[in-house]
């Protein structure tokens, strides 16, 4: 199954669910990603990855109106393996993956410098934040550059 076939199926999904459903499966990052996925060079286990997101997508719309948490459930686990492929192998992140990466190690960092060297963990908060923004960022800014965000 191709990108733009899932894509047909993920919109008759959409028009059928209703907001409420698009927003709580967050289905503009899906198209998001399928927009990113026509630019890559295709591989066995993307196409693997679209033809089981296309039977989700019609799956979920029999389903319709009312889904449970085991059909959601059922949703993302899909999604989460095709997002990791596409994260391992063609190196494509979300926006802003960086920064929530490498923020927390930045504030863990910056409290052990703070404990340990300025002897105030306030600062040393301060500086980590600081510095895991400012390294997200410009990985985030690369990123986008070389067109591997979606």
């Amino acid at each position: 199954m191709h990108v733009e076939e899932v894509r047909k199926h993920l919109h008759a999904f959409q028009d059928d669910a209703g907001q409420g459903v698009s927003r709580k499966l967050d289905l503009e990052k899906e198209e998001r990603l399928l927009n990113r996925m026509a630019d890559l060079e295709p591989c066995d286990e993307c196409e693997s990855g679209l033809m089981e997101l296309g039977e989700e997508y019609k799956r979920l719309r029999a389903r319709l109106p009312e889904l449970e948490k085991s059909d959601v459930r059922s949703h993302r686990k899909v999604l989460n393996k095709l997002l990791n492929h596409v994260h391992k192998v063609h190196k494509v992140v979300p926006q802003n993956y960086y920064i929530g990466v490498f923020m927390p190690l930045g504030l863990t960092f910056g409290m052990l410098i703070g404990l340990g060297f300025l002897e105030n963990m306030v600062y040393g908060f301060t500086l980590g934040i600081s510095i895991g923004i400012a390294i997200g960022a410009g990985l985030d800014a690369k990123s986008k550059k070389d067109g591997l965000t979606f």
